[in-house]
């Protein structure tokens, strides 16, 4: 009936992908935190370490609502994600997973206008 093509065409792909990015994300926020909070046991670079130490403090406050926006995403996408699986594997509708589906789908506006 095509289940096979639908898991390995749409489903496969979409868990790729979204597992990288989870990846990519996490290592953004690592890489960011690192540098925010890296210390040097030279004293004569500490001012210009307290600096740039503080200047990459600011940038990773302004980088953080970025950085929550795939967060959202994959949080919103999980319930409709699990919903479709469900329902293709088998075939038939979970009302609770359909109701959390219904409620996430219209709630990307709302999380969209932050």
């Amino acid at each position: 009936e095509g289940i096979i093509e639908q898991f390995v065409l749409w489903y496969g792909p979409l868990f790729i992908s979204l597992t990288l990015s989870v990846v990519a994300v996490f290592i953004i926020l690592i890489v960011l935190t690192r540098r925010a909070y890296t210390h040097k046991n030279s004293e004569n670079e500490y001012l210009i370490e307290n600096h740039e130490r503080n200047q990459n403090k600011k940038a990773m406050k302004e980088l953080l609502p970025l950085l929550a926006y795939p967060v959202i995403f994959y949080v919103l996408a999980l319930f409709p994600l699990i919903n479709r699986v469900y329902s293709a594997k088998s075939h038939n509708a979970n009302v609770n997973l359909a109701i959390a589906h219904s409620i996430t789908e219209s709630s990307w506006g709302f999380f969209s206008s932050w």
